[in-house]
């Protein structure tokens, strides 16, 4: 090789790395010092969750769920899932809806219709903004909002991005990405914000993590019957997101009841 020539193709070379140092290095650096600022915020947020999801009754709460006891006592079939949904239509859940919700629903299948209600969309945003600011436009938002429920949907038969790698990815890359790429086209925000995406994503599925594990304490403390209603009336909006994932009621009592991941049947079974 002529010496100009390698002289030309050394420059380049050490021009690349020279650039490597001045933009890659500080942009890794970047994002390793913004996962650590949301890591720290997630440890904060789920424990915050969980204080939320173990919320004791208060003593109006006590006495709508001894009314709504009353009723069961009068099922003839007191093991009927749907009959205590049919108990969550009466008049004094409803009303007790309407004070947490601000709507009004003809009965217990019709707020599950709403749901997610503008309320909770609400609240997921107010979630969402403890990790992405609060500076989002209001377009962008709303596909974060969107993909908030499709991953609570997705994750409540326990999957996760580890042990469905290929399914997350692409709910990950059709439901977030793209939407973003097409609203933010050109100005390569959703390429540096890839890793915030993913862990945020991540971030979501212990939600469903957090509810379930209170919501079985409450049936294995308590009679299945009351334990329900204890879980309707402690979290109601967060209780009926998850109920309207599920065909039927029935299906979702043993949701409940049941091990949420595969190895915890593993360890059951082992033990």
């Amino acid at each position: 090789m002529k010496k100009p020539t390698c002289l030309i193709l050394t420059g380049i070379g050490v021009l690349i790395f020279v650039l490597g140092l001045v933009f890659v290095v500080p942009w890794f650096v970047n994002i390793y010092q913004d996962f650590g600022e949301m890591t720290d915020k997630h440890v904060e947020y789920i424990h915050a969750l969980r204080e939320f999801a173990n919320i004791q009754l208060t003593e109006e709460q006590q006495q709508l769920l001894s009314h709504l006891l009353e009723q069961v006592n009068e099922m003839s079939d007191t093991e009927n899932a749907d009959g205590l949904e049919h108990i969550l239509s009466s008049e004094p859940y409803l009303k007790y809806l309407k004070m947490h919700d601000g709507g009004e629903y003809a009965d217990y299948p019709a707020y599950l219709a709403a749901m997610p209600t503008d309320q909770h969309r609400s609240v997921v945003k107010a979630r969402l903004g403890h990790y992405l600011g609060t500076n989002l436009a209001a377009e962008e938002q709303e596909i974060w909002v969107n993909f908030y429920y499709t991953m609570r949907q997705w994750s409540k038969a326990g999957k996760s991005q580890l042990n469905n790698m290929n399914e997350f990815s692409d709910l990950l890359n059709d439901n977030l990405v793209k939407p973003l790429s097409e609203l933010q086209s050109g100005n390569g925000g959703v390429f540096t914000n890839s890793v915030k995406m993913g862990a945020v994503s991540a971030f979501m599925l212990e939600e469903n993590e957090v509810f379930h594990s209170v919501w079985q304490q409450r049936l294995q403390t308590h009679e299945r019957q009351e334990g329900y209603l204890r879980c309707a009336i402690a979290t109601p909006a967060e209780f009926a997101l998850m109920r309207s994932f599920f065909e039927d009621a029935a299906t979702f009592q043993n949701w409940i009841t049941e091990p949420l991941h595969k190895e915890e049947v593993d360890e059951q079974e082992e033990q």
